[in-house]
């Protein structure tokens, strides 16, 4: 025998849920706070969990990183910083999502290029360490 179970919302309820929903925002705000910074920014390239390099947001160009050097690229891979954003002009994978990002700017947020593990974040300069 199965008993029919109806819940009730209350006033209580919708209390709880918006504070937990106000201060669940009120967190996020600190934490995107907290990112920002006012030192140079720099795009950190990684290949296979490795730093292979290291550019400056201030100036714009374009940098390639060529599959010979690396064996896990399916293709050579393009890097373009520009107005202070980077993106990945072109690439080789079975979807393209690396390049069809776009520009991107965000502080800690990387943008991974499977498969041919490759991924940049866009830090400050005291957020890694880079050794040439």
């Amino acid at each position: 025998m199965k008993k029919d179970v109806k819940l009730k919302k209350t006033i209580f309820d919708t209390l709880v849920f918006s504070l937990i929903f106000v201060l669940m925002s009120a967190i996020m705000l600190i934490f995107k706070v907290t990112l920002l910074t006012n030192e140079t920014l720099f795009v950190y390239v990684y290949v296979e969990n490795n730093i292979i390099d290291k550019l400056s947001l201030d100036i714009d160009f374009e940098k390639t990183y060529y599959a010979s050097e690396y064996p896990t690229f399916k293709g050579d891979i393009v890097l373009e910083i520009k107005n202070g954003k980077v993106q990945v002009e072109k690439e080789t994978s079975p979807l393209n999502l690396c390049s069809l990002k776009g520009y991107t700017n965000e502080i800690g947020n990387p943008v991974v290029c499977l498969p041919n593990s490759f991924y940049f974040v866009i830090m400050g300069a005291s957020y890694a360490s880079f050794e040439s």
